[in-house]
């Protein structure tokens, strides 16, 4: 892993670099910033008892290019960092990479080709993507792969063929046996706007998630659905989707499962300084906790941003995420060889406590202060994982060079 990242480091500075002077010839279509900021972390090691906390110091350095022809826009971003920390055993260094990278292209009035791609490296995570949590003591590899193809087939319909591609590689070996995944969707989306401010989409899709492990918790995935998309006015815009989902496990010994699924997002712009958004689901997703091969997820999030001044910005942001895990879902074999007997194995419950409040004061057009509180709180019941409670005080200096 420590070469993969060397390696990526000196690509990244080899392509990156001549892009950069080019764009300078003409046109700006790069920008480059960079952020410093000093926190104090109270629970680093995330730890209901014994808690350790630290001070650390990071500098991320972010490189973004857009390239915008009549029919092709692309669009590029990396950012390494580096953090130091004050009081860590495990290692007073962590170095991070982030790699995103977004193609469009329209080939005609009916056609259109959309491209995503997200990658990540990391040591000791605390998070991917997706609000996802992780604490495994290990360094990883996660990129996700986004591609769409759309065909309009009249000035109101247009139908997407979908697909994605998902990995998780950890460094060490014994996360890596049970968690490392591979995860690949596919489906198709039609779209008809049956008023000019309303979009009925309909969609189905199939997602297979493969785990190394002899213990197999993959699956796969069939679902459809029915959804819809409103502009109530010009500043309050809201979709909506339920639908029907099966699971069928790739272990024989577990039932498949089915259930409805559904989700809600909202946004609203009461003023030109004030902006707010809410999110609300509830589906089957992967498991995050070994031996659990699905876990039922219900999410909520908040967030407002608004302008107090030309030169001060205020954002609050919060989410809640209630994980179910049933013990009809955990591997029979792996309980087996922990000693433990479905009829005396319980499973649980998680929630996930989420909030951030920043300040962000523009001193110029090429200079940021920012002054932020993120709080985190895990509540697990049947002590899937160890509670915790963890508050981290940031500020930073970020300049446009």
């Amino acid at each position: 892993m420590n070469q993969l990242r060397l390696g990526i480091s000196i690509l990244a500075v080899t392509v990156l670099l001549p892009v950069s002077f080019v764009a300078a010839e003409g046109a700006r279509s790069w920008q480059l910033h960079n952020r410093l900021s000093i926190e104090y972390d109270d629970n680093i090691r995330e730890s209901e008892r014994n808690k350790s906390d630290s001070w650390k110091i990071a500098n991320e350095i972010e490189l973004l290019y857009n390239f915008n022809l009549e029919n092709t826009f692309l669009s590029f971003r990396y950012k390494p960092s580096f953090v130091w920390w004050e009081d860590r055993d495990e290692d007073s260094t962590d170095i991070h990479h982030d790699l995103d990278f977004i193609f469009n292209h329209r080939f005609s009035p009916r056609w259109a080709l959309d491209i995503k791609d997200t990658f990540r490296v990391a040591d000791l995570p605390e998070v991917i993507d997706d609000t996802v949590t992780v604490r495994e003591k290990s360094d990883f590899l996660y990129n996700s792969f986004n591609a769409t193809l759309s065909y309009r087939i009249t000035p109101t319909s247009r139908l997407e063929f979908g697909g994605r591609y998902n990995l998780l590689r950890y460094d060490d070996s014994d996360v890596a046996t049970r968690e490392d995944y591979d995860m690949y969707v596919g489906g198709v989306t039609y779209r008809l706007n049956v008023l000019p401010e309303t979009a009925l989409v309909l969609d189905g899709r199939f997602e297979r998630i493969e785990y190394d492990d002899e213990f197999d918790r993959g699956s796969d995935i069939f679902q459809f659905g029915i959804g819809t998309e409103h502009m109530f006015s010009p500043n309050f815009l809201a979709n909506a989707r339920v639908g029907y989902m099966t699971k069928d496990f790739n272990d024989n010994e577990i039932d498949d499962e089915s259930q409805p699924y559904g989700d809600m997002n909202v946004t609203f712009v009461p003023s030109p300084d004030t902006r707010v958004s809410l999110g609300l689901g509830y589906s089957m997703v992967e498991s995050d906790i070994f031996p659990y091969a699905s876990q039922d997820r219900l999410r909520f999030s908040l967030a407002l941003a608004h302008d107090i001044t030309a030169r001060l910005m205020f954002q609050l942001s919060g989410s809640y995420a209630r994980a179910k895990y049933d013990v009809a879902d955990a591997i029979p074999g792996r309980l087996a060889e922990l000693g433990l007997d479905l009829d005396d194995f319980e499973g649980g419950t998680e929630n996930i406590y989420r909030a951030t409040t920043r300040f962000v004061y523009r001193l110029n057009r090429s200079n940021w202060l920012e002054f932020s509180w993120i709080y985190a709180k895990l509540d697990s019941e049947e002590q899937l994982r160890r509670d915790f409670e963890r508050n981290r005080f940031n500020v930073a200096w970020k300049t446009r060079l």
